[in-house]
């Protein structure tokens, strides 16, 4: 493979990265209307259908670069490979948090993980987010990933 394929190649996936982290932002601050109760189901259904469609097409371009035969390629392959290992361990942590927040009582939860940093991102539904609500949460979330608290930002919607 060619240096400038090479680059071709890892410059896409960056450019992938980068608009899912572009998007994590958007959705994160601009996913509200005027009718709070639509927009929180908006904000929740609209993040989970950009998040799957982002991942989708992520998980597509990593197939199509693991796919690329010849010895010239190897490297690419082996990064394609790492790089969609993590994606999916980080899609599993994901729904796992998810699950077990709306487990304990939480009437819908998104968890955004990082995919370059250990940042955790927790959206909550919820009117009023209290101190004991915020313990529960980072007592899950500790539990599970062993993320220390000043990489997790938890925020709740109405």
């Amino acid at each position: 493979m060619s240096k400038k394929k090479k680059v071709l190649v890892l410059s896409i996936m960056v450019l992938v990265l980068a608009v899912a982290v572009v998007l994590n932002f958007t959705l994160l601050n601009d996913g509200y209307t005027d009718d709070a109760s639509t927009a929180t189901a908006s904000f929740f259904t609209t993040y989970r259908e950009t998040r799957q469609s982002e991942r989708n097409q992520e998980i597509m371009y990593l197939d199509s670069i693991i796919a690329l035969e010849g010895e010239e390629y190897a490297d690419a392959r082996q990064t394609a490979i790492d790089q969609k290992l993590k994606l999916v361990e980080v899609m599993e942590k994901e729904l796992l948090l998810e699950s077990l927040l709306k487990a304990k009582g939480y009437e819908d939860v998104v968890v955004s993980v990082g995919l370059t940093n250990d940042n955790i991102n927790v959206v909550v539904k919820c009117d009023e987010l209290t101190r004991e609500d915020t313990a529960k949460i980072y007592s899950t979330i500790k539990d599970q990933t062993n993320t220390s608290s000043d990489l997790v930002k938890i925020l709740s919607t109405k």
